[in-house]
C-alpha cells in the first residue's frame, strides 16, 4: 500500500507547514521567513493539484472494438485505488 496517497499529501504539506510555523515562533517571525513559508507551502499544493491522479472518462466497448477491428493500435490500462 502507498502511504502517500490521494488523501494523505495535503494533510502531510499541511503538517510541515505547521511545523515550519513552530520553528518560525521560536527564532522569532520575520515578514520574510513567513513569506518563504507561505510560498512554499502554496507550491506544494499547486504542484499536487497538478500531479494528484484523476478518474478520465471511460471509452464505451464499441469504440475500442471498432478500432482494433480497423487494426489501430489501442492501449489499455487497469488500476485500482486499492
Amino acid at each position: 500500500m502507498n502511504p502517500l496517497n490521494l488523501y494523505s499529501v495535503p494533510l502531510l504539506i499541511l503538517s510541515a507547514l505547521i511545523l515550519a510555523g513552530i520553528l518560525l515562533l521560536r527564532r522569532g517571525i520575520s515578514r520574510e521567513r513567513l513569506t518563504i513559508i507561505a510560498a512554499l507551502g502554496l507550491g506544494l499544493l499547486v504542484v499536487w493539484y497538478f500531479l494528484r491522479p484523476v478518474q478520465t472518462p471511460h471509452a464505451e466497448l464499441e469504440d475500442f472494438q471498432r478500432q482494433i477491428g480497423a487494426g489501430t493500435p489501442v492501449l489499455l490500462e487497469f488500476q485500482s485505488p486499492y
